[in-house]
């Protein structure tokens, strides 16, 4: 026997190339693991849902002249900015049962005229809208997306804060307009291009006659705007990143 004591073997050190795969595996099977965890909490947590859109005070209150009946315009006695008397003419038209004439509900001014000479009207169709600054308390006119009209109604609380405001307020919807009263209104404040696939106009009034900031009352301004928003409850962030999922999960 050699009584020489043998060497230990030298240790083989791992191919780069070995190590290079494991080091990918390992990041592969992380980055899984991070996207289910993401996916189970995303599933599991619940967050606020709100409808926003912007909001316009109006020192006053709009009222529709609507047409009593069907018929084309024959004439328009009243112009912007003039003031009516209740019962006042405002249009006459000739219909299928003889002239009609469209009246003014209320002493107001006129702020909106609809129809021009020759135009034919549909029985309820605005043909002027007055605004009547006697009113208690400035309105307040919100334009939400379309999208959520089945989740909007009366009596839902309703935040707004305009530029002055040092925090927002709370009031109440009072009504939510139909699909052709939101259209005309989105027209006449030209945000029809902002609303494609079309709007829902909410009405309500100010809480208050003023507001305080900085320990002083401050009075509403006409034609002012800010944004307002509407609560709907809460949903999971897992829908609220992919809103097509929101019929599949409650």
């Amino acid at each position: 026997m050699d009584p020489r004591t043998e060497s230990p073997p030298t240790p083989v050190p791992s191919s780069p190339k070995s190590a290079s795969r494991f080091s990918r595996r390992a990041w592969a099977w992380s980055a899984v693991g991070a996207v289910v965890t993401l996916g189970v909490l995303a599933g599991m947590v619940r967050v606020e849902r709100s409808a926003r859109g912007p909001v316009l005070v109006q020192v006053g209150e709009w009222v529709d002249v609507p047409a009593p009946v069907a018929g084309q315009v024959m004439s328009v006695h009243v112009g912007l900015s003039q003031k009516v008397q209740a019962g006042q003419v405002v249009a006459r038209l000739e219909t299928a049962s003889g002239a009609a004439e469209v009246v003014a509900p209320l002493a107001a001014m006129v702020g909106r005229v609809s129809v021009t000479k020759g135009a034919r009207v549909g029985a309820g169709q605005p043909v002027a809208s007055l605004l009547n600054r006697d009113a208690v308390l400035p309105s307040l006119y919100v334009l939400f997306s379309e999208d959520y009209r089945p989740e909007l109604a009366p009596g839902m609380t309703l935040e707004f804060q305009t530029p002055g405001m040092p925090h927002p307020l709370e009031t109440v919807i009072e009504q939510v307009e139909g699909p052709e009263e939101s259209l005309q209104f989105t027209k006449a404040q030209q945000r029809d291009a902002a609303y494609p696939e079309g709007a829902v106009l909410i009405r309500a009034h100010v809480p208050a006659r003023n507001y305080e900031r900085d320990g002083k009352k401050r009075v509403y301004q006409d034609g002012e705007s800010g944004r307002a928003q509407v609560k709907l409850g809460t949903q999971r962030l897992l829908v609220a990143w992919f809103p097509g999922l929101r019929d599949a999960l409650p």
